[in-house]
C-alpha cells in the first residue's frame, strides 16, 4: 500500500484498538552526501529510509511511538503497547490535534519537488561537487587549499492522516554544495605562508537540481577568503555597523529560534512578556511566510497538517506574532499558526519558522555602506546563539570584518567581539537595504543588508 493508505491503517487501528483520537506521519526519505578531496570523491554516502510516527490521544494523555516496519502486521503490537503507556502520561488539557480545514492538506500548489534529484546519477553528482572545488582554486592562486567540500541531497516524500479528518500528501527535494575555502598570501621565500590563512565560505541550496550552480558556489568561497586576506587584530571601540545576509542571518534566525511560542510561555525567551511592545526600530519588519511561492520553507499545511499562513511577526519594530503549534496555540487560547515542523517520523512536531525573513528596503548596499564615515563591515559571527543570555539579551559574539573610512571598504580585521544587547541591536537598526537573501542552513532565513547605528567592538 501506498503512504497514505498506510497512515489511513493506522489511524482506524489505533482507533479501533482504544485511543480517542490519532494521528499518523508516514514518511520515505533518500539523501547523498559526497565529500570531495582533491578533485576526487573521498566518500559516498547514500540513505533511503522510511517509516512512521505515530501520535494518539487517550482520556486528555498523549502518546508517540515510531517505527520503521512499514509491515502493518506488525503495527497492532506497537499501538497497544503504545496506549499501555500513554495510560501513565500526566493528564494534559492542552493536549490536542487539529481539526481538518476543506482543501488543504491536499493542495500541492506549493509544493517544490524535482524527481531528478532522484534519478540523477551519483556520478553527475560527484562532477557537481569536483566543479566547486575547481571553481574557488580558479578564482585565485592564494586559494591553496580547500578545508572541506560536499555535495548533498534529498527527497522527502510524506503523508499525514488523522481522526480529526486531516489528510495529504506531500513532497520536498532539496540539493546543496559547501565549500570552506582557504586562502593564503606568498611568505619571503614565495611560497604560501600559513601564518596568513584565512578562511571562506560558500554554501548554497536549491530545491531543483538544475538550478544548483557549483561555480557560484566556488567562487563565493573563495572571494569570502580573499576578501580577508591580510586581516591584522582589531582595535576596541564604538562603529556604525554593517551586516550583510552572511553575518546578519544570524541574528534573524535567533528572533525565528525566540519566537517559538513554547519558549515565551515557558519564559526561556528574551520575548516573554513582550507581544505588542516596540522591540527593534521602525526600520525592521519580520515576516514568516508559509505560503511564498518558490519559498523553500514553503507548504500547504505544517507538520500537523495545519494550514500554513502568511504574518508579521514583527512590524515596523512592534512585536505582533508568535509561532505557535496546536498545543501552544490551545494553551495560549489562539489559533495554531502552521509552523509544526518534523526533523524525522521518529519525533513529535516542534515549533519552526518556515520562509523566515527580514523585509527589504529601498536602497542599495554600496549606498548604505556609502553613508558611513567609520564603520565595520562584518563578514562573519561565531556563535550568537550560544552567547545570547535568553533572559537579559546580552551578548558578546567572536566575529571578523572589514574596516569602513569615508564609505569604503578599508582594511580587514580579525580577533575581535561585537557585544552589546538584543534588543538595543535592533532598535539601533536605522537603514534597509534591497538586496534580501536566502540563507538556508538549520532554518530558512532571509535577510538584506542592514546597517546599525553604534555597536560596541572590542579589540586586543
Amino acid at each position: 500500500m501506498n503512504r497514505l493508505e498506510l497512515a489511513e491503517r493506522l489511524v482506524e487501528r489505533a482507533r479501533k484498538l482504544g485511543a480517542d483520537e490519532a494521528e499518523a506521519y508516514v514518511l520515505q526519505s533518500s539523501s547523498v552526501e559526497i565529500h570531495v578531496v582533491n578533485e576526487q570523491a573521498d566518500s559516498v554516502n547514500y540513505k533511503d529510509s522510511g517509516g512512521y510516527g505515530l501520535r494518539l490521544l487517550k482520556d486528555g494523555r498523549m502518546g508517540f511511538a515510531s517505527s520503521s516496519d512499514l509491515d502493518l502486521s506488525a503495527a497492532d503490537d506497537i499501538i497497544r503497547k503504545l496506549i499501555d503507556n500513554t495510560a501513565r502520561h500526566s493528564r494534559d488539557e492542552h493536549n490536542v490535534l487539529p481539526q481538518s480545514v476543506p482543501g488543504t492538506a491536499d493542495d500541492r500548489s506549493l509544493e517544490l519537488y524535482d524527481e531528478t534529484v532522484k534519478t540523477t546519477p551519483i556520478g553527475k553528482k560527484i562532477e557537481k561537487a569536483i566543479t566547486i572545488e575547481k571553481a574557488a582554486k580558479a578564482a585565485d592562486p592564494r586559494i591553496v587549499q580547500i578545508g572541506w567540500l560536499q555535495y548533498g541531497d534529498g527527497a522527502d516524500e510524506y503523508a499525514i492522516v488523522s481522526s480529526k479528518g486531516v489528510k495529504g500528501e506531500m513532497r520536498d527535494t532539496s540539493a546543496y554544495g559547501y565549500i570552506m575555502a582557504v586562502g593564503m598570501e606568498s611568505g619571503s621565500d614565495g611560497s604560501p605562508d600559513p601564518a596568513t590563512a584565512q578562511t571562506g565560505n560558500g554554501l548554497d541550496v536549491k530545491a531543483f537540481l538544475s538550478e544548483l550552480d557549483p561555480e557560484y558556489i566556488g567562487k563565493k568561497g573563495a572571494g569570502y577568503a580573499l576578501r580577508m586576506l591580510g586581516a591584522e587584530d582589531g582595535a576596541t571601540s564604538e562603529l556604525t555597523g554593517i551586516f550583510p545576509p552572511e553575518s546578519g542571518h544570524s541574528f534573524v534566525d535567533l528572533v525565528a529560534d525566540m519566537i517559538s511560542a513554547d519558549l515565551v510561555q515557558k519564559k526561556k525567551s528574551i520575548f516573554t512578556g513582550k507581544l505588542g511592545e516596540m522591540v527593534a526600530s521602525d526600520k525592521v519588519t519580520i515576516i514568516d511566510d508559509g505560503r511564498l511561492k518558490g519559498g523553500m520553507g514553503s507548504s500547504a499545511v505544517d507538520a500537523e497538517g495545519v494550514p500554513t499562513t502568511t504574518k508579521n511577526i514583527i512590524k515596523n519594530g512592534r512585536l505582533e506574532q508568535l509561532l505557535y503549534d496546536c498545543y501552544t496555540a490551545h494553551r495560549g487560547n489562539t489559533l495554531p499558526t502552521g509552523n509544526a515542523g518534523r526533523r524525522s517520523y521518529t519525533t513529535r512536531p516542534g515549533i519552526g519558522p518556515t520562509n523566515f525573513y527580514l523585509q527589504k528596503g529601498d536602497i542599495s548596499r554600496d549606498e548604505i555602506i556609502g553613508s558611513v564615515q567609520n564603520g565595520l563591515y562584518v563578514t562573519e559571527l561565531s556563535g550568537l546563539h550560544a552567547s545570547v543570555d535568553p533572559v537579559t539579551g546580552n551578548f558578546s559574539i567572536p566575529c571578523k570584518g572589514i574596516l569602513i573610512k569615508g564609505g569604503e571598504l578599508g582594511r580587514p580585521v580579525t580577533n575581535i567581539t561585537v557585544s552589546g544587547n538584543i534588543f538595543d541591536f535592533f532598535k539601533s537598526i536605522d537603514a534597509v537595504a534591497d538586496d534580501l537573501t536566502w540563507e538556508i542552513q538549520d532554518s530558512v532565513i532571509g535577510v538584506p543588508t542592514f546597517r546599525v547605528d553604534g555597536i560596541k567592538v572590542s579589540g586586543r
